[in-house]
């Protein structure tokens, strides 16, 4: 029997991470991602699967607490005239991009639905926008280091406590960064060690003993390969210039230990691997340094931090609670979690997550690369393929809620295994035609 929430005095604390008693009461513990495989197909399908699903759930539950219009609207149909669905998918098989795929090679999606683009609150946007900007990094990566270059990834941090607005610290940081990147010095240790560009991207983190932890990665690429006195000289000035700036904007001054952190390209990664080319070797050894800095949303957070799509889950998803004398069963939601959700979202409005240094350090120029586009523009780029099923308006509401699922199928299984799901479940649904992408309209 579900009773009332306040049954249950609840502290606000990060649910996931342990067992919690509460009065004779016991805590069920959620699930958590299991590790897998990366080489088993197999395992792979399963965990797009869970993961995807996570994410439409997520995104369903966050539209009752957003004050942002677009990002309630997100998932919802109405891109096409008639306000249908669109099931469609393609094939990789054979294609390089066949081992980040399922068991069949097969990556099937939804056109007509609206997204909001929005980076930092919405889990299915962010997880799109943050993939396309991992691989772009790994592009401009594999470009200078095939051609003898290297690269750093340098993480700035700063104090903070827990009494810290996320604005102003963020506001900290931005006036940090512009000192790292301005200044005479910089010029100087961009002369001496060759210095092609940098890559900058913005994460924040959360937890209850310390607030908000908003953070910097940086990734340094080089033409050729400075010695490490060189890198460590310039490392020094920019951490230099970063404590200055946050100081001057009125916080603490940081400590080199927890402030500061400096990971190396590994050149020997894929030893034991056969690549058809230095530039498919320099893809390889680079896709560590680039997922640290762009997917830090899919991230699980270090320590008692908590990642914003953990903050999500504490926010959105109710902890379990059953009586040890009884078996009663309880729900309760952790309102701190969901406070600091709300700040968060008005904090991060109108930021930008990545930036790129410009002028004679364009690294995109240099990779050859077309110019960048906006969050918006990456998420107007539909699946290419085949079409599978038109699901009108109506019909989409009953799908809706299992709409990962039908992804699955579709992957797993292929068209035929969408329209049998399809059918098992009552589901009105059309046959695409040639009119159906001009006109939004199809026959049965």
């Amino acid at each position: 029997m579900l009773t009332a929430p306040e049954r249950v005095a609840v502290a606000p604390t990060s649910a996931p991470r342990r067992v919690r008693r509460a009065a004779g009461w016991i805590a069920h513990p959620r699930r958590r991602a299991r590790a897998f495989d990366r080489s088993d197909p197999e395992q792979r399908q399963e965990r797009r699967d869970e993961s995807r699903a996570e994410r439409w759930f997520l995104r369903r539950l966050y539209r009752s607490l957003t004050g942002n219009k677009r990002v309630a609207a997100c998932g919802r149909p109405g891109l096409r005239e008639d306000g249908s669905v669109i099931l469609r998918v393609t094939d990789g098989t054979g294609t390089p991009a066949q081992h980040k795929m399922g068991a069949d090679g097969r990556v099937a999606g939804y056109a007509g639905l609206f997204h909001c683009a929005n980076v930092w609150v919405c889990m299915e946007c962010s997880a799109r926008i943050a993939s396309k900007r991992a691989t772009e990094l790994e592009q401009v990566l594999a470009h200078y280091i095939g051609a003898g270059g290297t690269a750093v990834l340098v993480t700035f941090t700063m104090r903070h406590w827990r009494t810290h607005r996320l604005a102003d610290l963020l506001a900290a940081r931005s006036t940090g960064w512009k000192k790292v990147t301005e200044g005479g010095t910089f010029v100087k240790h961009k002369k001496l060690t060759g210095f092609a560009g940098y890559c900058q991207v913005l994460e924040v983190t959360e937890s209850l003993e310390n607030g908000w932890h908003p953070h910097v990665h940086a990734v340094l690429v080089f033409h050729g390969e400075p010695s490490e006195d060189a890198i460590n000289a310039m490392v020094d000035g920019m951490w230099s210039r970063w404590s200055a700036g946050l100081v001057k904007a009125g916080l603490p001054a940081p400590t080199r230990e927890h402030g500061l952190d400096v990971q190396h390209l590994d050149r020997t990664a894929g030893a034991d691997r056969t690549f058809d080319s230095v530039r498919a070797w320099a893809a390889y050894v680079t896709k560590g340094i680039a997922g640290e800095a762009t997917l830090g949303m899919s991230k699980e957070a270090k320590g008692t931090n908590r990642s914003i799509k953990e903050l999500a889950r504490d926010a959105l998803l109710p902890q379990v609670w059953e009586n040890t004398d009884t078996h009663e069963l309880v729900q309760t939601y952790d309102v701190h979690a969901r406070a600091k959700l709300a700040e968060y979202e008005q904090a991060m409005h109108g930021r930008k997550q990545m930036n790129w240094s410009q002028g004679d350090y364009d690294l995109r120029k240099g990779a050859a690369l077309d110019e960048e586009e906006t969050d918006d523009q990456v998420l107007d780029e539909d699946l290419d393929g085949q079409d599978v099923a038109v699901i009108p308006r109506e019909s989409w509401r009953a799908v809706e809620p299992r709409a990962a699922e039908l992804l699955g199928v579709t992957e797993r299984g292929g068209i035929e295994a969408a329209h049998r799901w399809l059918d098992a479940l009552g589901i009105h649904w059309l046959r695409p035609t040639g009119l159906t992408e001009h006109f939004g309209r199809s026959s049965t």
